[in-house]
Protein backbone atom coordinates (compact mmCIF):
# COMPACT_ATOMS: atom_id res chain seq x y z
CA UNK A 1 0.00 0.00 0.00
CA UNK A 2 1.53 3.27 -1.19
CA UNK A 3 -1.47 5.58 -0.79
CA UNK A 4 -3.57 5.98 2.34
CA UNK A 5 -7.03 7.45 1.69
CA UNK A 6 -8.47 9.01 4.84
CA UNK A 7 -12.14 9.95 5.19
CA UNK A 8 -12.81 12.40 8.02
CA UNK A 9 -16.40 12.91 9.19
CA UNK A 10 -16.72 16.13 11.17
CA UNK A 11 -19.75 17.90 12.55
CA UNK A 12 -19.72 20.62 9.89
CA UNK A 13 -17.91 19.04 6.94
CA UNK A 14 -16.64 15.76 5.59
CA UNK A 15 -13.12 15.72 4.20
CA UNK A 16 -10.87 13.28 2.49
CA UNK A 17 -7.19 13.21 1.70
CA UNK A 18 -4.88 10.97 -0.29
CA UNK A 19 -1.54 10.53 1.43
CA UNK A 20 1.55 8.98 -0.09
CA UNK A 21 3.51 6.95 2.44
CA UNK A 22 7.10 8.16 2.08
CA UNK A 23 8.78 6.47 5.02
CA UNK A 24 8.29 4.48 8.18
CA UNK A 25 6.84 7.44 10.07
CA UNK A 26 6.30 9.96 7.30
CA UNK A 27 3.77 10.79 4.61
CA UNK A 28 3.05 13.42 1.98
CA UNK A 29 -0.46 14.67 1.34
CA UNK A 30 -1.03 14.70 -2.42
CA UNK A 31 -4.73 15.60 -2.56
CA UNK A 32 -7.31 17.10 -0.21
CA UNK A 33 -11.03 17.76 -0.71
CA UNK A 34 -13.86 18.99 1.51
CA UNK A 35 -17.65 19.18 1.38
CA UNK A 36 -19.76 21.19 3.82
CA UNK A 37 -22.47 18.76 4.92
CA UNK A 38 -23.54 20.13 8.35
CA UNK A 39 -23.77 16.63 9.80
CA UNK A 40 -24.52 18.03 13.28
CA UNK A 41 -27.24 20.39 12.06
CA UNK A 42 -30.49 19.80 13.92
CA UNK A 43 -29.01 17.14 16.21
CA UNK A 44 -30.05 18.94 19.37
CA UNK A 45 -33.64 19.53 18.29
CA UNK A 46 -34.99 16.11 19.33
CA UNK A 47 -35.88 16.07 23.01
CA UNK A 48 -33.76 13.81 25.16
CA UNK A 49 -31.47 12.48 22.42
CA UNK A 50 -29.08 13.53 19.69
CA UNK A 51 -30.00 12.14 16.30
CA UNK A 52 -28.50 12.62 12.83
CA UNK A 53 -31.16 13.95 10.49
CA UNK A 54 -31.91 12.12 7.25
CA UNK A 55 -31.00 15.24 5.31
CA UNK A 56 -27.57 15.41 6.96
CA UNK A 57 -26.91 11.72 6.28
CA UNK A 58 -27.93 12.12 2.64
CA UNK A 59 -25.69 15.17 2.15
CA UNK A 60 -22.78 13.34 3.71
CA UNK A 61 -23.17 10.19 1.64
CA UNK A 62 -23.42 12.26 -1.55
CA UNK A 63 -20.06 13.80 -0.67
CA UNK A 64 -18.51 10.39 0.04
CA UNK A 65 -19.73 9.09 -3.33
CA UNK A 66 -18.07 12.07 -5.02
CA UNK A 67 -14.84 11.42 -3.11
CA UNK A 68 -14.90 7.76 -4.14
CA UNK A 69 -14.94 8.73 -7.83
CA UNK A 70 -11.70 10.63 -7.21
CA UNK A 71 -9.70 8.16 -5.14
CA UNK A 72 -10.63 5.22 -7.37
CA UNK A 73 -8.46 6.82 -10.05
CA UNK A 74 -5.38 6.02 -7.93
CA UNK A 75 -3.70 2.65 -7.62
CA UNK A 76 -2.46 0.73 -4.61
CA UNK A 77 -4.56 2.48 -1.98
CA UNK A 78 -6.20 1.64 1.32
CA UNK A 79 -9.26 3.49 2.63
CA UNK A 80 -9.57 4.28 6.34
CA UNK A 81 -11.86 6.70 8.10
CA UNK A 82 -12.52 8.54 11.32
CA UNK A 83 -15.59 10.23 12.75
CA UNK A 84 -15.78 12.74 15.57
CA UNK A 85 -18.35 14.37 17.85
CA UNK A 86 -21.50 14.37 15.70
CA UNK A 87 -21.24 10.65 14.93
CA UNK A 88 -19.93 9.80 18.40
CA UNK A 89 -22.94 11.37 20.11
CA UNK A 90 -25.71 10.35 17.70
CA UNK A 91 -28.05 7.58 18.84
CA UNK A 92 -28.55 6.55 15.19
CA UNK A 93 -24.85 6.64 14.22
CA UNK A 94 -24.92 3.01 13.06
CA UNK A 95 -27.13 4.00 10.14
CA UNK A 96 -24.41 6.28 8.78
CA UNK A 97 -21.59 3.86 9.62
CA UNK A 98 -23.30 1.04 7.72
CA UNK A 99 -23.89 3.20 4.65
CA UNK A 100 -20.23 4.26 4.58
CA UNK A 101 -19.07 0.64 4.84
CA UNK A 102 -21.37 -0.47 2.02
CA UNK A 103 -20.16 2.32 -0.26
CA UNK A 104 -16.42 2.29 0.49
CA UNK A 105 -15.64 -1.00 2.23
CA UNK A 106 -14.18 1.07 5.07
CA UNK A 107 -15.23 0.61 8.70
CA UNK A 108 -15.12 4.05 10.26
CA UNK A 109 -13.31 4.44 13.56
CA UNK A 110 -15.45 6.60 15.80
CA UNK A 111 -12.89 8.49 17.86
CA UNK A 112 -13.40 8.89 21.57
CA UNK A 113 -13.04 12.40 22.93
CA UNK A 114 -9.64 11.47 24.38
CA UNK A 115 -8.42 10.03 21.07
CA UNK A 116 -9.51 13.13 19.16
CA UNK A 117 -7.63 15.39 21.58
CA UNK A 118 -4.49 13.24 21.47
CA UNK A 119 -4.50 13.06 17.67
CA UNK A 120 -4.63 16.87 17.56
CA UNK A 121 -1.53 16.86 19.79
CA UNK A 122 0.28 14.40 17.50
CA UNK A 123 -0.56 16.48 14.43
CA UNK A 124 0.61 19.78 15.89
CA UNK A 125 3.81 18.56 17.53
CA UNK A 126 4.85 16.60 14.42
CA UNK A 127 4.27 19.50 12.02
CA UNK A 128 5.06 22.70 13.96
CA UNK A 129 8.22 23.64 15.84
CA UNK A 130 6.53 24.44 19.13
CA UNK A 131 7.11 23.01 22.59
CA UNK A 132 4.78 24.99 24.86
CA UNK A 133 1.24 25.91 23.87
CA UNK A 134 -2.47 25.37 24.21
CA UNK A 135 -4.04 23.51 21.28
CA UNK A 136 -7.65 24.50 20.62
CA UNK A 137 -9.60 22.63 17.94
CA UNK A 138 -13.05 24.09 17.34
CA UNK A 139 -15.28 21.68 15.49
CA UNK A 140 -18.96 21.87 14.69
CA UNK A 141 -20.18 19.87 17.69
CA UNK A 142 -17.25 19.79 20.11
CA UNK A 143 -13.98 21.50 20.96
CA UNK A 144 -10.75 19.79 21.92
CA UNK A 145 -8.35 21.62 24.22
CA UNK A 146 -4.88 20.35 25.14
CA UNK A 147 -1.98 21.73 27.16
CA UNK A 148 1.50 20.99 25.81
CA UNK A 149 4.60 21.67 27.93
CA UNK A 150 8.18 20.95 26.82
CA UNK A 151 6.73 19.05 23.86
CA UNK A 152 4.80 16.66 26.10
CA UNK A 153 1.06 16.13 26.36
CA UNK A 154 0.04 17.36 29.82
CA UNK A 155 -3.74 17.21 29.87
CA UNK A 156 -6.56 17.46 27.39
CA UNK A 157 -10.32 17.62 27.33
CA UNK A 158 -13.18 17.52 24.85
CA UNK A 159 -15.75 20.23 25.51
CA UNK A 160 -19.43 19.72 24.61
CA UNK A 161 -19.87 22.66 22.27
CA UNK A 162 -18.81 23.67 18.78
CA UNK A 163 -19.47 26.30 16.15
CA UNK A 164 -22.65 24.64 14.85
CA UNK A 165 -24.11 23.68 18.23
CA UNK A 166 -23.38 27.11 19.74
CA UNK A 167 -24.97 28.79 16.73
CA UNK A 168 -28.13 26.75 17.22
CA UNK A 169 -28.18 27.15 21.00
CA UNK A 170 -27.65 30.91 21.05
CA UNK A 171 -29.10 31.95 17.67
CA UNK A 172 -25.63 33.16 16.76
CA UNK A 173 -26.26 33.49 13.03
CA UNK A 174 -27.24 37.10 13.76
CA UNK A 175 -26.25 37.63 17.38
CA UNK A 176 -28.20 39.94 19.65
CA UNK A 177 -26.40 41.49 22.61
CA UNK A 178 -28.44 39.32 24.97
CA UNK A 179 -27.55 36.09 23.18
CA UNK A 180 -23.87 37.05 22.96
CA UNK A 181 -23.84 37.68 26.71
CA UNK A 182 -25.56 34.33 27.35
CA UNK A 183 -23.05 32.50 25.16
CA UNK A 184 -20.12 34.18 26.91
CA UNK A 185 -21.53 33.23 30.32
CA UNK A 186 -21.91 29.62 29.17
CA UNK A 187 -18.34 29.48 27.87
CA UNK A 188 -16.90 31.10 30.99
CA UNK A 189 -18.51 28.36 33.07
CA UNK A 190 -17.04 25.68 30.80
CA UNK A 191 -13.51 27.07 31.15
CA UNK A 192 -13.93 27.71 34.89
CA UNK A 193 -14.42 23.95 35.34
CA UNK A 194 -10.86 23.32 34.08
CA UNK A 195 -8.58 24.18 37.05
CA UNK A 196 -5.41 23.29 35.11
CA UNK A 197 -6.06 26.25 32.80
CA UNK A 198 -4.95 28.54 35.63
CA UNK A 199 -1.44 27.12 35.22
CA UNK A 200 -1.37 27.20 31.40
CA UNK A 201 -1.03 30.95 31.08
CA UNK A 202 0.70 33.31 28.63
CA UNK A 203 1.08 30.51 26.06
CA UNK A 204 0.35 30.78 22.33
CA UNK A 205 -2.91 29.22 21.18
CA UNK A 206 -2.52 26.80 18.29
CA UNK A 207 -5.87 26.98 16.50
CA UNK A 208 -7.49 24.25 14.42
CA UNK A 209 -10.91 23.96 12.82
CA UNK A 210 -12.79 25.50 9.95
CA UNK A 211 -13.81 28.78 11.58
CA UNK A 212 -10.22 29.42 12.59
CA UNK A 213 -9.09 28.68 9.04
CA UNK A 214 -11.53 31.36 7.86
CA UNK A 215 -9.96 33.88 10.25
CA UNK A 216 -6.51 33.04 8.86
CA UNK A 217 -7.76 33.60 5.30
CA UNK A 218 -9.36 36.92 6.25
CA UNK A 219 -6.12 38.16 7.81
CA UNK A 220 -3.93 36.95 4.94
CA UNK A 221 -6.28 38.65 2.48
CA UNK A 222 -6.04 41.89 4.46
CA UNK A 223 -2.26 41.97 4.18
CA UNK A 224 -2.21 40.45 0.67
CA UNK A 225 -0.17 37.47 1.79
CA UNK A 226 -0.22 34.75 -0.87
CA UNK A 227 -1.24 32.02 -1.12
CA UNK A 228 -4.25 32.81 1.05
CA UNK A 229 -5.02 29.13 1.70
CA UNK A 230 -1.52 28.25 2.90
CA UNK A 231 -1.43 29.25 6.56
CA UNK A 232 0.19 26.40 8.50
CA UNK A 233 2.26 28.12 11.20
CA UNK A 234 0.81 31.57 10.40
CA UNK A 235 0.88 33.81 13.50
CA UNK A 236 -1.56 36.57 14.50
CA UNK A 237 -1.49 38.63 17.69
CA UNK A 238 -4.33 38.31 20.16
CA UNK A 239 -5.17 41.98 19.61
CA UNK A 240 -5.47 41.45 15.84
CA UNK A 241 -7.61 38.32 16.25
CA UNK A 242 -9.98 40.20 18.53
CA UNK A 243 -10.08 43.16 16.13
CA UNK A 244 -11.33 40.84 13.37
CA UNK A 245 -13.86 39.35 15.80
CA UNK A 246 -15.17 42.81 16.70
CA UNK A 247 -15.48 43.76 13.03
CA UNK A 248 -17.45 40.60 12.21
CA UNK A 249 -19.72 41.12 15.24
CA UNK A 250 -20.85 44.43 13.76
CA UNK A 251 -21.95 42.82 10.47
CA UNK A 252 -25.04 40.90 9.44
CA UNK A 253 -24.66 37.37 8.14
CA UNK A 254 -25.07 38.62 4.56
CA UNK A 255 -22.40 41.28 5.12
CA UNK A 256 -20.02 38.69 6.60
CA UNK A 257 -20.34 36.60 3.45
CA UNK A 258 -18.87 39.50 1.50
CA UNK A 259 -15.81 39.97 3.73
CA UNK A 260 -12.69 39.26 1.62
CA UNK A 261 -11.27 35.88 2.57
CA UNK A 262 -14.45 34.69 4.26
CA UNK A 263 -15.68 31.22 3.34
CA UNK A 264 -19.33 31.99 2.59
CA UNK A 265 -20.60 28.68 3.98
CA UNK A 266 -19.09 29.54 7.38
CA UNK A 267 -20.40 33.09 7.67
CA UNK A 268 -23.37 31.99 9.78
CA UNK A 269 -21.30 30.02 12.32
CA UNK A 270 -18.05 32.00 12.50
CA UNK A 271 -19.09 34.17 15.46
CA UNK A 272 -19.87 31.07 17.50
CA UNK A 273 -16.54 29.64 16.35
CA UNK A 274 -14.51 32.70 17.35
CA UNK A 275 -16.17 33.52 20.69
CA UNK A 276 -14.62 30.52 22.53
CA UNK A 277 -11.17 31.62 21.31
CA UNK A 278 -11.68 35.16 22.59
CA UNK A 279 -12.84 33.90 26.00
CA UNK A 280 -9.88 31.52 26.22
CA UNK A 281 -7.49 34.31 25.23
CA UNK A 282 -8.84 36.43 28.06
CA UNK A 283 -8.64 33.63 30.62
CA UNK A 284 -5.13 32.46 29.68
CA UNK A 285 -3.56 35.84 28.79
CA UNK A 286 -2.41 34.28 25.52
CA UNK A 287 -0.25 36.69 23.47
CA UNK A 288 -0.87 35.26 20.00
CA UNK A 289 -2.49 32.53 17.94
CA UNK A 290 -0.78 30.13 15.54
CA UNK A 291 -2.91 28.52 12.85
CA UNK A 292 -2.48 24.83 12.07
CA UNK A 293 -3.67 23.03 8.96
CA UNK A 294 -2.96 19.69 10.64
CA UNK A 295 -5.56 18.22 12.98
CA UNK A 296 -7.04 14.94 14.13
CA UNK A 297 -6.93 13.44 10.62
CA UNK A 298 -3.17 14.00 10.31
CA UNK A 299 -2.65 12.87 13.90
CA UNK A 300 -4.55 9.69 13.08
CA UNK A 301 -2.19 9.09 10.14
CA UNK A 302 0.89 9.57 12.36
CA UNK A 303 -0.64 7.12 14.81
CA UNK A 304 -1.34 4.59 12.04
CA UNK A 305 2.26 4.81 10.83
CA UNK A 306 3.63 4.38 14.34
CA UNK A 307 1.46 1.29 14.78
Amino acid sequence: MNNLVVLDFGSNSVRFSINQITGKNDFKEILRRKATTRLAEGMGLAKGEKRLTQGAIKRTMTAVADFKKIYQQYSDYQVVGIATAAVREAVNRQELLDQVTRLTGCRLQVLSADQETYFDFLAVTNSLSIKDCLIFDIGGGSCELAWVAAGNFQVGVSLPFGAVSLTEQFAAKDLTAANLFAMQRFLQEQFHNLPWLRQAVKLPLVLLGGCNRSVARIKRTEINLQPIDSFHGFKVTTADFQRIYQQLLALSNQQRKEVPGMEALRSDIILAGMTPVVLLQQQSSSPRVIFSESGAREGFIYHQLQE
